[in-house]
């Protein structure tokens, strides 16, 4: 075998790492019934912090609106938004309070989260107090605020968490609707595969992390790790919430959200996108699992081969049989990020067939990050810094 062919075949060597990853989805919509009992349901209160998100809050709370079993209760916890994000909730009809002031060490999500869960406990404790037979909000589900809701997405959540003694999280669908919202495709699917949840074999979920977009928490579990508090420093809570789960012998469970809950993220531009990816990029690569950071970046590092090897199938230096084993592994790569798309949300076929510009657009990001990480530099993310 020549020194130059060695490549083409390291890169398909490379390409079963994702199958480790994310062969084995599982679907809030497709749960067998064992896990979806049909009478029970479980009583929740949702909480959505919100910051300057009045192009999106309408959407969601339209959407719990219209759903099949309404909640216990929809807070929105207005943090600091200078646009009309208070106006347009209370119409909606949702409780909203205002954060109090951050306090030193704290960040905005975990605080605001923190302050939501408060007053839900405060209002279900007083209910329970007040009347017999009140209901109590058994459950906390934290949504970001540009997510939307299937009508019979809270009966799904309510299900799955009867009866239940874990940590639910649900991976939202991303909606894509602008030609520049395809370069999210492989943060989209990084991310899942990051979560470690939906992997061949045992390890593959023993250490699952958590989706932050939405979450699903009893009040006792939260009460247990002393709710955001312990993660009142981190920009990516999610992470380090199910770290303190995991070391009180609580089960973290994720599902993907296609069919009943998707998200839109990014509408006002790539310059929106560039930045809340870039938001605690690295620090998100440096709490993932390692079996789950080696096997995606050996994912990735097979696809960059194989963009070299594209390029060198056109230069003299190249013979009949690299030409042909570097196409085999470049349809490989292409079948394999189509179908990763699919899951992660409404991706084009097209940029799955030409993946070399996403992805180089995600490596870019990546070391952007990381260096401005290395130099203590800060990304502005809705008027506040965040490292």
């Amino acid at each position: 075998m020549s020194a130059m062919l060695v490549m083409p075949v390291m890169a398909i060597l490379f390409a079963p790492a994702i199958w480790f990853l994310l062969g084995r989805p599982r679907f809030l919509s497709s749960l067998p019934p064992a896990e979806k009992p049909g009478k029970a349901s479980a009583a929740i209160s949702i909480i959505i912090p919100a910051r300057n998100e009045e192009a999106n809050i309408a959407r969601l709370l339209e959407s719990i609106q219209q759903q099949s079993s309404q909640p216990l209760e929809t807070i929105v916890v207005n943090d600091g938004s200078t646009d009309n994000t208070a106006s347009v909730a209370t119409k909606l009809g949702a409780r909203v309070i205002d954060v109090e002031a951050l306090p030193d060490g704290w960040m905005g999500k975990p605080w605001a989260c923190q302050q939501g869960a408060h007053a839900a406990n405060a209002a279900n404790t007083a209910n329970a107090t007040n009347t017999t037979n009140s209901a109590t909000g058994d459950w906390l589900l934290f949504l970001d605020a540009d997510l939307i809701l299937e009508p019979s997405a809270l009966h799904a959540l309510s299900q799955v968490c009867a009866g239940s003694d874990q940590v639910h999280s649900i991976c939202p669908h991303h909606v894509i609707k602008h030609p520049y919202e395809q370069l999210s495709a492989y943060f989209n699917v990084l991310m899942l595969a990051g979560v470690n949840a939906f992997g061949i074999g045992k390890s593959a979920t023993d250490n699952a992390a958590l989706f932050g977009q939405c979450l699903l928490i009893s009040q006792k579990h939260y009460q247990q790790v002393k709710g955001h508090e312990t993660v009142k420093d981190k920009a990516l809570e999610n992470f380090h919430l199910a770290r303190q789960f995991k070391q009180l012998g609580i089960p973290c469970s994720c599902y993907l959200g296609k069919g009943l809950i998707h998200m839109r993220m990014f509408p006002n531009g790539i310059g929106e996108l560039w930045s809340s990816w870039k938001k605690g990029f690295t620090s998100g690569a440096a709490h993932t699992a390692p079996r789950a950071l080696l096997l995606s970046s050996l994912w990735i590092s097979g696809m960059m081969l194989t963009i070299v090897c594209l390029i060198l199938s056109f230069t003299s230096y190249a013979s009949d049989p690299f030409v042909l084993v570097t196409a085999l592994a470049y349809l490989i790569y292409a079948c394999q990020s189509l179908r990763a798309f699919k899951l992660a949300g409404t991706f084009s076929a097209w940029n799955a067939l030409f993946f070399p510009l996403s992805l180089l657009f995600y490596q870019t990001l990546f070391f952007s990050a990381l260096i401005d990480k290395k130099r203590g530099k800060t990304t502005n993310w809705k008027g506040r810094a965040v490292q």
